[in-house]
């Protein structure tokens, strides 16, 4: 009977720790870019996702624009959210990073087709990476 409590306890204990709900999403690059990389989203309540952005750094270094948009990597729609600039990362040089919480919760954005697509940041309608989930 002990042994059944203190495993319970344990159940409890291991599944509080386990945190935030998070889901990685492989980036892969777009039109000869070579930007490849993870975008990391994570629930912060039912109405808020923290989205980070990594990805390997462009060659003229500058900022990124990228969103997150309805559909799917190449069927992109109307975008739902818009994210922070993607700019070269001060720990990782060979880097480009982005961290925005928006305004919509994991479950809201799991619930239909979603792409985050970056933006090159001499011609926004060229993409230069795109994920999203399987």
């Amino acid at each position: 009977m002990l042994i059944r409590r203190v495993a319970a306890l344990a159940a409890v204990v291991v599944a509080g720790a386990c945190g935030p709900r998070s889901e990685r999403l492989s980036m892969r690059s777009e039109n000869n870019s070579g930007q490849n990389g993870f975008a990391l989203l994570t629930a912060l309540s039912a109405n808020s996702t923290r989205v980070e952005v990594d990805l390997s750094a462009p060659l003229d270094r500058q900022p990124q624009p990228a969103h997150v948009h309805e559909g799917r990597c190449g069927e992109i729609g109307p975008i739902r959210a818009g994210l922070d600039v993607l700019e070269a990362s001060p720990a990782k040089p060979d880097r480009f990073v982005s961290t925005s919480d928006v305004q919509l919760g994991l479950e809201q954005l799991f619930s239909s087709p979603f792409a985050i697509n970056v933006h090159d940041a001499r011609d926004l309608s060229l993409y230069v990476s795109c994920g999203g989930p399987p």
